[in-house]
């Protein structure tokens, strides 16, 4: 979304029932023909709500509600989505934001603990012993792994599998567990850059996927199961907008947003053959952990609301969820691990 979509969505969604006049007055420097426009894309996104009452003309927040029951129909209901270049086309890094005022909320968060900037990863040894518990677990959970809180605890601290579950499965843990490591360990050198969600790619993948497949673009076609999108197919377009990609992401100041960009595109590319999900997932933690900003873990975030929110981003372009998710999730990430 463009900055005025952002705000008056935004200013939308602070109130219950908005009447049109309303949005007028409080965007006066939008010209009136913008804000219908926009108005009129929210609304085919599924985003707000038109309604009449006698001949006053009211929107509403609908995501909430109506996002989520557009993907209670089955995929093959819902109107067929390809790749929407305009999407990370239309995103000017430090204009556009996918976080827009919600990231006030963090700021002051850190700002009331006076933490901002200076979380200390070298003294806080068990809040990264957690770290290390709680991401994979939780981003195994997401893959539907079936090792539990404790399983992947005893795992992960005293190399101690659980005898009933599936090598795959204790791998997936151990892959994660290293791959996090790897950004910690490597905060000083690590970038932004291909050859770093490369090698994330390979951690996660080590002993899961043949050598063929490990780190490469991906230069054949993939099917998204239960969603209408299909992504790009051309191996050349893919790295052309990974590229792109790589350079918005670059050129943005703030590292949480940073970290969201990471989240919505890498999943939305599926710039590799498989493990895209889990790749943005740990990858999103790079822009916190270089700037010794507290992690995120992911642990809070139900499998439910995370898929809606990766659809939401699939076929409807919409990154609503997904920022919830994490400015809310990211809250209570700064309580365990400050």
């Amino acid at each position: 979304m463009t900055n005025n979509l952002y705000q008056i969505f935004d200013f939308i969604q602070s109130k219950s029932k908005v009447p049109y006049s309303e949005i007028l007055k409080q965007f006066t420097t939008i010209a009136e023909t913008t804000i219908t426009r926009n108005l009129a894309k929210l609304q085919k996104e599924w985003k707000i709500l038109k309604t009449k009452v006698w001949k006053n003309t009211f929107y509403e927040i609908a995501w909430k509600d109506f996002i989520i029951e557009y993907f209670n129909k089955p995929f093959f209901e819902r109107e067929a989505k390809i790749y929407n270049f305009d999407f990370l086309a239309n995103y000017i890094p430090n204009k556009t934001s996918f976080l827009w005022e919600k990231y006030q909320i963090l700021k002051t968060q850190y700002l009331d603990k006076n933490i901002l900037s200076s979380y200390d990863y070298k003294q806080n040894l068990r809040a990264i012993e957690n770290l290390l518990i709680d991401l994979s677990f939780s981003s195994s959970k997401l893959e539907w792994n079936t090792y539990s809180y404790l399983d992947t605890e005893i795992l992960i601290k005293y190399n101690n599998s659980a005898q009933w579950k599936t090598q795959v499965e204790t791998q997936m843990i151990l892959n994660h567990k290293n791959a996090i490591k790897y950004i910690i360990d490597n905060k000083k050198e690590i970038k932004l850059s291909k050859q770093d969600f490369q090698n994330i790619h390979i951690l996660l993948w080590k002993w899961l996927l043949t050598e063929n497949y490990l780190w490469k673009i991906r230069s054949s076609e993939v099917t998204i199961w239960g969603s209408a999108y299909t992504p790009l197919d051309n191996h050349f377009q893919l790295e052309e907008q990974f590229q792109i990609f790589l350079t918005k992401l670059n050129e943005i100041k703030n590292p949480f947003e940073q970290s969201l960009f990471i989240l919505v595109f890498i999943p939305y590319f599926q710039i590799f053959i498989d493990i895209n999900k889990r790749t943005s997932r740990i990858s999103s933690n790079i822009p916190l952990i270089k700037n010794w900003l507290i992690p995120f873990s992911f642990l809070q975030i139900t499998d439910r609301d995370y898929i809606n929110a990766i659809l939401a981003i699939y076929e409807l372009n919409d990154v609503s969820l997904m920022r919830d998710l994490f400015v809310e999730n990211y809250l209570l990430n700064m309580k365990r691990y400050s």
